[in-house]
């Protein structure tokens, strides 16, 4: 049974499965960590650990049942580190750019491509972070949206 886009569950199902296909690549912790780990949240980066990736999902154009949502992933590494930040982005990059043909949260996703990201500076206590942004075009039937 698919999911309706806009009922509620759509966007916490679509970022649950992007957070555990993201843990199963060996990206980051999507389920617990450790003050060590790299950890994975919806929206906010927590106070610790560290190193942490905040998943966004934003609407970007739907016609019909093409759907395309942005991803937004905010990255987080160490204090006074300027290597760890990068590695997650790369580990990130090389997980997500060109992923196609597969199912999150019952929803066909046709491509996830990334499209742009930009460094952000350190946060209050000195940790830098970067932000990548992903297209993801999915099939997704509505109440309103038919092929």
């Amino acid at each position: 049974m698919a999911i309706v886009y806009g009922s509620a569950g759509f966007r916490i199902g679509l970022l649950s499965s992007i957070g555990q296909y993201l843990e199963s690549q060996g990206v980051a912790k999507w389920s617990s960590w450790l003050a060590t780990d790299t950890a994975i949240t919806i929206d906010v980066l927590p106070a610790t650990p560290d190193k942490a990736i905040a998943l966004t999902l934003y609407p970007v154009s739907s016609s019909g049942t093409d759907v395309v949502m942005g991803l937004q992933l905010r990255i987080r590494g160490k204090p006074g580190n300027r290597t760890e930040d990068k590695t997650i982005l790369d580990r990130a990059e090389d997980a997500l750019d060109g992923l196609s043909g597969i199912d999150w949260a019952g929803v066909p996703i046709v491509l996830v491509e990334l499209t742009s990201g930009a460094y952000l500076g350190q946060d209050a206590n000195n940790r830098p972070e970067h932000t990548a942004n992903y297209y993801i075009t999915l099939t997704r039937e509505g109440l309103n949206r038919k092929d």
